[in-house]
């Protein structure tokens, strides 16, 4: 059974007992749970629709929740996301308590359906996994093929009103690499610059190349990579309009302020290696990111102490909750962030 032909079979309330979805495409997982919580009754769902969290649940909990019978309406419905068990984990299970429960699979009831759920790898030798491969549908939440990438993003485009050619939606997908075997993107990420592209555009307008080569991630990264060489130079006036570009063109301050500090974690990461010895080459493969990326790591961790740095990681993450609470303004922390650390000396 096919990723369609699940939603396809919820939807019509073609239910099977047991359901095992895992993978990397965490947005494909969190669908099908989306479509189960409407296959049900709205007004009855606090009854019959269980969401547990499986790296904390005891087995007596786990039972509770299966052996619950539907209350108006034809089905109960247990989900139950990141299933240590399945990951080859055993935190709250013993060794009995899962022998038991693999035995208990053979038995649930035609009323209860049992979803399981793994953002990412599982163990496929543990027995747990074995039995459900045996007595459910099991999916692998993986990238989507071509064809089905190129039909959804052009669905999400039109969604927001936004008019794209075919010729954009190929220009859009080969721009964000996603189908790159290395590629660590998912479609959530391709669905975060869609929003950004159709909000810059605007609804009823055109998507252009030049508008995804602006807001495209390619330009983002090289925009941060200026914005920290202009804090290493000390050069607040272009960092401040560096900054102000960015904002305008759709970048939120959390966003720049991630990305600033997964940068500086790199730079952090690479003087390390560095200093141990290894070669660019396996820091590449080490870090699984691109030779220009460590390269400009190096040259940026010569304009910063590790002090410094581990300074200016504290400085977001304490204005990142600042924000969220509104306790500051967003563009105010980011602008404070580089008067701050161009005002002193970062070296």
């Amino acid at each position: 059974m096919d990723y369609k032909d699940i939603i396809r079979n919820i939807k019509s309330k073609n239910f099977e007992n047991i359901y095992f979805l895992y993978g990397r495409e965490y947005y494909l997982i969190d669908n099908v749970i989306k479509v189960f919580k409407e296959s049900l009754n709205e007004s009855m769902i606090d009854f019959n629709l269980d969401v547990i969290d499986g790296k904390e649940v005891f087995l007596d909990q786990l039972l509770s929740s299966v052996e619950t019978l539907p209350f108006m309406d034809d089905k109960k419905i247990t989900i139950v996301k990141d299933f240590e068990l399945l990951k080859g984990k055993r935190k709250n299970f013993s060794e009995g308590d899962e022998k038991y429960f693999i035995d208990y699979l053979d038995n649930i009831s035609e009323s209860t359906v049992l979803v399981f759920t793994v953002y990412g790898e599982i163990d496929k030798r543990k027995k747990i996994v074995k039995k459900i491969q045996e007595k459910g549908v099991v999916f692998n939440c993986d990238k989507i093929s071509d064809m089905d990438l190129f039909k959804w993003t052009k669905r999400k485009f039109e969604s927001f009103g936004t008019i794209i050619e075919n010729a954009q939606v190929m220009y859009f997908i080969e721009s964000q690499g996603y189908r790159e075997k290395n590629s660590e993107k998912t479609l959530a990420d391709l669905e975060n610059e869609i929003i950004k592209i159709s909000s810059f555009v605007g609804s009823e307008n055109k998507v252009t190349n030049e508008v995804i080569d602006r807001l495209s991630q390619k330009k983002i990264e090289n925009d941060i990579f200026k914005l920290i060489d202009y804090i290493g130079e000390k050069n607040s006036s272009s960092a401040i309009k560096i900054l102000n570009n960015m904002i305008e063109e759709g970048e939120s301050v959390l966003g720049i302020f991630a990305m600033i500090s997964r940068q500086f974690k790199t730079v952090l990461q690479v003087k390390q290696l560095q200093i141990e010895g290894t070669s660019i080459n396996d820091i590449c493969q080490t870090l699984n990111i691109r030779q220009f990326v460590v390269n400009k790591a190096l040259k940026q961790g010569r304009n910063f102490s590790n002090e410094v740095i581990i300074d200016m990681l504290n400085f977001i993450l304490e204005n990142d909750f600042k924000i969220k609470n509104g306790l500051i303004k967003d563009t105010l922390a980011v602008e404070i962030l580089v008067s701050k650390y161009c005002q002193r000396n970062v070296s």
